[in-house]
């Protein structure tokens, strides 16, 4: 701990600017679970689990990722949104060898940011908008993969599943913009490629998809 700040791994050194929100202790149950439903709509850290990018323990990476951001908002003096989403490209970069271009670690610290204010105002709405979506989600594919399973045709239902899932998350994209925030819009996060895009350094590369790319 510094006066400036608090260090994680990576020696990345946090805070400094606009004065954190207190959130109250019995919140915290709460805004932990929303922090790790963020984490479950974050695309490119997903595929960076999914593909073991990260090596053997990516899911473990993933996991003290997610303590780190969730001690960085109990320990820093200061909640700067830069400072968080630097936090999350580097833990990309250096746990995963992803080069974000798709803005996710903007979207994805303006989102923990705004779900953080909410619940320690005592707005638990947005938590619970995600917990029934990721239910809804993960009933959809237990379905999908029943079905397949029934039909003997594996990957017959997975379009029209990801398309019901994105389509539920799209309903509820707008779920913290009275607050000013902003969820990530799905549709447009990157899905996983044909095969790794690796710049010249060696990095995976996440690529934005649709708009804002031609």
């Amino acid at each position: 701990m510094t006066s400036q700040g608090m260090v994680l791994r990576h020696n990345i050194l946090v805070g400094g600017g606009q004065r954190r929100v207190e959130l109250p202790p019995q919140h915290r149950p709460v805004f932990e679970e929303g922090a790790a439903l963020i984490f479950t709509r974050w695309t490119a850290l997903q595929l960076g689990v999914q593909n073991e990018w990260g090596g053997s323990k990516s899911a473990q990476k993933a996991q003290e990722l997610l303590q780190d951001v969730i001690g960085w908002f109990y320990n820093t003096k200061d909640h700067e949104m830069c400072d968080l989403q630097d936090l999350l490209d580097e833990a990309l970069q250096l746990d995963f060898s992803i080069q974000a271009e798709d803005d996710s670690p903007y979207q994805v610290a303006r989102m923990l940011i705004n779900m953080h204010n909410q619940v320690a105002a005592g707005d638990f709405s947005y938590v619970e908008q995600m917990r029934a979506d990721h239910a809804r989600a993960q009933a959809q594919q237990a379905a999908a993969a029943s079905q397949r399973l029934a039909n003997g045709e594996p990957g017959a239902d997975e379009d029209s599943s990801s398309d019901e899932e994105g389509s539920s998350e799209d309903e509820d994209g707008d779920a913290m913009d009275a607050e000013g925030g902003e969820d990530m819009d799905m549709d447009d996060a990157p899905q996983q490629p044909a095969g790794p895009v690796v710049d010249e350094d060696g990095f995976q590369v996440v690529q934005r998809k649709g708009r804002g790319r031609r």
